[in-house]
């Protein structure tokens, strides 16, 4: 079973896909690749080894991606976190004074994805893997 509540990546909000992506790489040396399906929306970057789902091998490092802003609603740049059902915390998000950015939704064939907002306005990713 994997853990609910752990910090899985960030997500970086750009205007220019390009220009960002030239920008992480030179700056800090980052590995940065369209996701397949994502329309060029979305690249993953790497700063830290991965497995094969691009979560990070090395303890105390994370992985994100660059994420063109305003896709799904997005208009900060966020933490993406792991939950056993987005249904769940989006009504502890609810009833504690955040509200719904983006709705629950599939990502792709493996997870759903919602992004959330807590009172002081910082965007929270919500993702639940789908039982394979």
């Amino acid at each position: 079973m994997r853990p609910t509540g752990a910090v899985r990546s960030f997500n970086i909000l750009v205007q220019d896909m390009a220009r960002a992506s030239d920008f992480y790489r030179e700056v800090l040396g980052w590995s940065i690749a369209p996701v397949q399906g994502s329309g060029g929306d979305y690249h993953r970057v790497l700063t830290a080894e991965a497995d094969g789902e691009g979560v990070a091998i090395e303890r105390g490092t994370i992985n994100g991606g660059l994420f063109r802003r305003g896709t799904h609603g997005a208009t900060a740049t966020f933490l993406e976190v792991e939950v056993g059902s987005i249904d769940e915390v989006v009504r502890r998000v609810l009833q504690n004074g955040g509200r719904v950015v983006m709705e629950k939704r599939p990502m792709m064939d493996f997870a759903h994805f919602a992004i959330v907002q807590d009172p002081d306005g910082n965007h929270l990713g919500l993702m639940e893997y789908i039982d394979r």
